[in-house]
């Protein structure tokens, strides 16, 4: 969804993911206190996409933003759509089976990058929201759809 939209838009990307393991998932992270000030730095930028499920990092950068889209697809499409895409970023079969096992506790985890977390920030932003809980509303979202 960010490269379509980073894409059609003509804004630069920033993914989370290759921001925190710099770019090898499953690698050990960088310091999370560099990562944040990385990602305000990013944000503090004219116009950006960024896209990711870090829920401690996204304080960082929701004060810049100016629309907050909150990808909420079931759990079930989600492992569907990781397994059609296979392993990627450098990680072993053991680190993408954790990403499968973490994916599907992502309802009922209370931490930082739970549902929970992202629900309650998608709550209290200000700017224009965005709500998408369907493939179909994600593709109409992203200009791929007509419908």
């Amino acid at each position: 969804m960010g490269d379509q939209l980073s894409s059609r838009l003509s804004l630069p990307l920033v993914r989370l993911d290759d921001v925190y393991w710099a770019g090898t998932y499953g690698a050990e992270g960088r310091p999370k206190d560099e990562v944040f000030r990385d990602v305000h730095d990013r944000a503090s930028k004219d116009a950006w996409v960024m896209e990711g499920v870090y829920g401690w990092l996204l304080p960082a950068a929701l004060p810049r933003a100016t629309e907050f889209v909150f990808i909420d697809l079931p759990v079930a499409e989600c492992l569907t759509n990781l397994r059609s895409r296979g392993n990627q970023g450098g990680g072993s079969q053991a680190s993408f089976q954790t990403m499968l096992d973490w994916v599907s506790e992502y309802p009922n985890r209370s931490n930082s990058n739970s549902r929970l977390t992202h629900q309650r920030l998608w709550d209290q932003f200000v700017g224009k929201k965005d709500l998408l809980t369907s493939r179909e509303e994600l593709d109409r979202y992203a200009g791929l759809s007509n419908t």
